[in-house]
């Protein structure tokens, strides 16, 4: 079960933008880039990637994005008579296990790009009726991208690893902190009240996924009368919570036996 904020709800059935206002973005994007760059990864982002929780891992990427560079793969193609991209939005590709979800895909460094290329990256980004065309890097700051990204699809994936949800990106756009839906109290607060009204007793905790979108799990008796209708009255009222938009973007929704704990 997926829950969605209201804001992915909208990204997903909007149209895109004009290729007017894509181009803007690309070069704007790219007006500030370092020629000195060699392509390698940020010490910051490489102690990131270095601690063992995932957790803990997310946290300090989005200490160490800031106003870093990352590499923002283009297919390139054919200019139109106004020398607008066709596309008429960012690179994007579709998240593994999430229906509909989208995530513009950056990499940390050219190695870990090139990576992704060789493992049929242009595949993902290519148009309906396919390229030959390779994507080529874009360094693009973080904290620029992350504003033109909240437009559509709102969220970013590192390195095909890492899911950079719409809170993380409205955090690093104002140069705020990010707090993450597992440390949200006022998330976890508001999930907790709908939990005692349609699962009372039921245990609850919010973990991050690879490549996915952050995951609840509710630790309850898989022989309880009633789950089922207990569990889609659970996603209806966590669809309903204010807080919902602003802690958190996609949320999975997952029963687990509470004999095993979480």
């Amino acid at each position: 079960m997926e829950i969605s904020s209201p804001a992915q709800a909208k990204s997903a059935g909007s149209n895109s933008m004009p290729a007017s206002q894509e181009t803007a973005i690309l070069r704007a994007l790219a007006r500030h880039s370092n020629s000195a760059d060699k392509g390698e990864i940020d010490p910051a982002m490489a102690a990131a990637f270095k601690l063992n929780g995932l957790r803990e891992r997310l946290v300090a990427i989005a200490a160490a994005l800031g106003d870093r560079r990352v590499i923002l793969p283009v297919l390139p193609h054919a200019a139109s008579s106004k020398g607008d991209c066709p596309s008429g939005q960012l690179p994007q590709i579709h998240l593994k296990g999430a229906s509909a979800a989208l995530a513009v895909p950056i990499y940390s460094s050219l190695a870990a790009m090139h990576k992704a290329v060789d493992a049929g990256l242009g595949n993902k980004l290519a148009p309906p009726g396919g390229t030959d065309n390779l994507p080529r890097p874009l360094p693009v700051g973080a904290r620029a991208l992350a504003i033109a990204a909240l437009d559509s699809p709102g969220r970013m994936l590192l390195d095909d690893t890492y899911l950079l949800p719409r809170p993380l990106l409205n955090a690093l756009a104002c140069a705020d902190t990010w707090v993450p839906s597992w440390e949200n109290p006022a998330l976890l607060a508001g999930i907790s009240r709908v939990i005692k009204q349609v699962l009372p007793g039921a245990d609850l905790e919010i973990i991050p996924q690879i490549a996915g979108p952050d995951r609840l799990l509710v630790a309850v008796d898989p022989n309880r009368p009633g789950l089922a209708a207990a569990f889609v009255a659970l996603q209806k009222g966590i669809n309903a919570l204010d807080i919902l938009e602003a802690a958190a973007d996609l949320l999975e929704v997952t029963p687990v036996p509470a004999h095993g704990g979480n």
